[in-house]
C-alpha cells in the first residue's frame, strides 16, 4: 500500500504540471498590435458615422407624446345615480358616461311645463276676448309677457334636466376616472378625462438646432415604452415662442448680470399614419420620445 501511494503521487504531480502547461498562450506583441489596430479602426468608423449622422440630423430626447385630453365635468350639481363606463374604455361622441339623479330636475321641469301651459291658455283667452273688446290691451300685453317668461323658464328647466346625463364630448378613451355612484358633484368638477386617439409629438429643440429645421422635414422617432420600433413622421409646425416665454414666471434679463442660456423651441411633429398602424392604443400622451430630424 505504501509503494502504491508513492507511485501514484508523482503521476498526480505530473498531471498538475501538465494542467499548467494547458493554459491558453498569451498574445504575442505582434498580435496585440493587430488587435489594437482593429479596435482603433472600429472606433474611428463609429466616430465618423456619428459625425456624419449628426451633420445630417438634429436629435433631442426632450420630447413627449401629446394629444387632445378632454376633461368631463357636470354643468349642474347633484348626486351621481349611475356611472356607465370604466377606466380605459373606448367611447363614442355623445355616449352617456354619468347620470345624475334627475328627480329634483324632473319635478322642476314638470312645474315649469304646467305654468307654461296655463300661461298659454290665458294668453289665448285674452286674445279672443280682446277681439270683442272685453279686456284691455294692457291685460293682453300682461298675458303675453307672462307667456314669454314661462316659455323661457320651461326651456331652462329642460336644459337642466338634459344636463343630468353627462355624455362623451368626442371619440376617445376614458382615463383618470374619479367618480362613483353616490358622489355629490358640483358644476365644473372633473369626473374623468376622454383622450382622443390622434396623437403627435412635441419636441423641444435648442434654438441652434432649429436654425437648420423647416416644416415638412422627415423625422424618425423611438418611444421608450415601445422598444425596438422606429416611427416616422414629419415636422408640422414651430411654436410661436420659446418654452421660457410660456413659463409662469419668464426670466427677466433686463437687470443684474446676464448669463446667456440656450433656449428651447417646441416643435410639433406629426406621425405618418402607416407608421403607427397597430400601435395606436400604445401611443399615449406623456410618453418620452427620442426624435431625429433629417435636416440635409
Amino acid at each position: 500500500m505504501t509503494e502504491e501511494k508513492k507511485t501514484t503521487e508523482p503521476a498526480k504531480a505530473g498531471h498538475a504540471k501538465g494542467g499548467k502547461a494547458s493554459k491558453k498562450p498569451r498574445l504575442s506583441p505582434e498580435q496585440k498590435r493587430k488587435l489594437l489596430y482593429v479596435l482603433a479602426a472600429v472606433a474611428l468608423v463609429g466616430i465618423v458615422w456619428y459625425a456624419v449622422d449628426s451633420y445630417f440630423h438634429e436629435e433631442t430626447d426632450d420630447a413627449y407624446v401629446s394629444g387632445h385630453v378632454h376633461y368631463v365635468a357636470p354643468r349642474i350639481s347633484g348626486v351621481v345615480q349611475r356611472v356607465l363606463v370604466n377606466d380605459n374604455q373606448d367611447v363614442k361622441a355623445g355616449q352617456p358616461l354619468v347620470i345624475i339623479d334627475p328627480a329634483d330636475y324632473q319635478t322642476q321641469y314638470d312645474e315649469a311645463r304646467a305654468d307654461h301651459d296655463k300661461a298659454q291658455l290665458d294668453y289665448n283667452m285674452m286674445t279672443q276676448l280682446g277681439d270683442s273688446r272685453a279686456v284691455s290691451q294692457q291685460d293682453i300685453d300682461h298675458a303675453r309677457t307672462t307667456l314669454a317668461a314661462n316659455t323661457a323658464r320651461l326651456a331652462q328647466q329642460k336644459l337642466q334636466l338634459d344636463y343630468t346625463v353627462i355624455s362623451a364630448p368626442t371619440d376617445g378613451r376614458v382615463g383618470r376616472k374619479n367618480v362613483e355612484v353616490g358622489n355629490h358633484v358640483q358644476p365644473g368638477q372633473s369626473l374623468m378625462a376622454v383622450v382622443e386617439p390622434d396623437a403627435w409629438v412635441v419636441a423641444n429643440f435648442k434654438e441652434t438646432q432649429v436654425a437648420h429645421m423647416s416644416v415638412g422635414q422627415e423625422v424618425r422617432m423611438t418611444i421608450d415604452a415601445i422598444p425596438g420600433k422606429t416611427f416616422t413622421g414629419h415636422v408640422d409646425s414651430f411654436s410661436p415662442a420659446s418654452g421660457n416665454q410660456f413659463a409662469l414666471l419668464p426670466a427677466d434679463n433686463s437687470t443684474g448680470n446676464f448669463t446667456k442660456i440656450v433656449q428651447r423651441l417646441p416643435v410639433k411633429i406629426v406621425f405618418d399614419p402607416g407608421s403607427v398602424k397597430g400601435y395606436e392604443e400604445r401611443i399615449s400622451p406623456g410618453l418620452s420620445v427620442i426624435v431625429k430630424v433629417k435636416v440635409r
